[in-house]
């Protein structure tokens, strides 16, 4: 069993500080979009909102992810992780679309904007997101979790910038159907910065072999050390962002039962140094299976097919 993360405890505080800014720009962006008339201050402001529930969510992660492993739950609650980045991401694509379809009703029924109150209250959203944003960007680069509400926050920050120019161009210059334009933009941004996230969980989640990792590389690597003579049934993937699995049959030699603990544990801390992967459980075998060639190492969703290759010495 595994203990999770203490410093999962510093992203909590982080995050209960991005909440209460996201909750005080949504109401501010939301009435004064109301009041100007501005789809792009309405738009940043129901990404706030996404905002304000993905953080919620991110927050309650942090302490699910905090709860000890028991027998009913052998791996703890470390894919709680990966559930809530997943919904993240999908509804950062979900309002990416939104936020297309009714910029482009705008263009076709342009209103009128006040552009100067449409400035000050997008530069108040641009504060505070810069701010909840700066806050978790250490983070985002070793938790998913963190990494899926950095997105959402950087992506509100620049939104927030876009909508002050706009606002700056529309006030001096009476480009009102710039507000819709800039609207259309703002949604592709929000689409694509939330795909990568989007795809990573979706691999985690059908048990794919994590980003970065050749399996043929995994298998030469482990028959690279001189007592192992052949892998097969190599499974790799990823129960999180940091916790990496590893399962595989390996033939050696005809040895003692202690010269094999001390050759899986020579072959599990070389992986963890090389590969990161946390949690390897090594099977040694003397005698191959009947099968002992394959090594599965991606499975599709479609018609569960199976890629196999062969790696002996």
């Amino acid at each position: 069993m595994h203990k999770p993360n203490q410093y999962l405890e510093t992203i909590r505080k982080r995050l209960t500080i991005a909440i209460i800014l996201n909750a005080l720009v949504f109401l501010i962006e939301l009435i004064g979009g109301v009041l100007t008339n501005s789809l792009a201050l309405i738009s940043d402001a129901i990404h706030n909102l996404s905002d304000f529930f993905a953080l919620t969510l991110s927050y309650i992660a942090t302490h699910i992810f905090m709860w000890e492993s028991n027998y009913q739950k052998t791996y703890g609650y470390v894919r709680i992780e990966i559930f809530v980045a997943f919904i993240n991401a999908l509804t950062l694509v979900i309002i990416g679309g939104y936020i297309i379809y009714e910029s482009i009703y705008r263009l076709s029924n342009p209103r009128e904007i006040q552009g100067l109150w449409m400035i000050f209250i997008a530069l108040l959203g641009l504060i505070a997101n810069s701010i909840s944003a700066i806050l978790l960007h250490k983070d985002a680069q070793d938790n998913l979790n963190a990494k899926s509400a950095y997105l959402h926050l950087l992506t509100d920050a620049l939104e927030s910038f876009a909508v002050v120019i706009t606002g700056a161009l529309i006030y001096f210059k009476q480009w009102n159907l710039l507000d819709p334009i800039v609207s259309v933009f703002i949604g592709i941004f929000v689409i694509r910065s939330a795909w990568n996230v989007l795809t990573e969980t979706i691999n985690i989640l059908t048990e794919g072999t994590p980003k970065g990792i050749d399996p043929e590389e995994v298998a030469k690597f482990i028959c690279s050390f001189p007592e192992v003579k052949n892998v097969h049934h190599l499974h790799i993937w990823s129960l999180s962002s940091q916790f990496r699995a590893l399962s595989a049959h390996i033939v050696v030699h005809d040895q003692l039962i202690s010269q094999g603990c001390k050759i899986t544990k020579q072959i599990e801390k070389a992986l963890h140094e090389r590969f990161s992967i946390s949690h390897p459980t090594l099977q040694l075998e003397t005698e191959t299976c009947p099968n002992q060639d394959t090594i599965v190492h991606h499975q599709t969703i479609l018609g569960n097919e199976l890629d196999q290759m062969s790696i002996k010495r």
